[in-house]
Parts: C-alpha cells; structure tokens; sequence
C-alpha cells in the first residue's frame, strides 16, 4: 500500500518539482525532486547546477525541505504566514 506524500505550503511531491534542501554542511541550495519513495516516505533530491553523485534521500517530512518562495519573499522584504515577523530595534545613536 503507498503513502501519501503530507501537504506542505509551497511544496509539490512530484517528480521535477522545484524547491530549496539544505545539505550536509548546512547550505540552502536550489533542488528538484528526482524519484519519490512511497513506501519509505522518502525523496530523492537532485541539487541544480551539481553532479547526480550528491544527490540525496530525505524523508519527505524534513524540515531540510523548503519551499523556493520564502527566499523569494525574504528577498522581496516580505514574509509567508509560517515565517516569525522579526523586529528589529533602532540603532544606537553612539
């Protein structure tokens, strides 16, 4: 019996789909999604512009996972429902 991949805000479970995965030293790359394990709840995810031998298995619930939109609304000055409104307080006069 296969699993359904969870609904996530901005993420499409298909193969091809575009988003955001954060590799093992901790960078944000932009990514697609390769084969999708259904019954291990898992994606192959292929990181843009890099070989296929860095390619990486992530369980389809990891917070390693983004959607591509929140760098664009960051970029844009704007935040998504989901994103903390940081506030920042007036710099110091001395």
């Amino acid at each position: 019996m296969s699993k359904t991949p969870p609904n996530r805000r901005g993420i499409t479970f298909e193969v091809g789909a575009q988003l955001e995965a954060r590799d093992s030293l901790k960078n944000w790359y932009a990514a697609n999604i390769e084969k999708i394990d259904y019954d291990d709840e898992k994606v192959l995810i292929h990181y843009r512009q890099w070989s296929h031998r860095y390619d990486e298995w992530f369980d389809w619930t990891s917070p390693y996972l983004r959607p591509v939109e929140r760098i664009q609304l960051r970029r844009q000055g704007l935040h998504d429902d989901s994103s903390p409104v940081r506030r920042q307080s007036a710099p110091s006069p001395f």
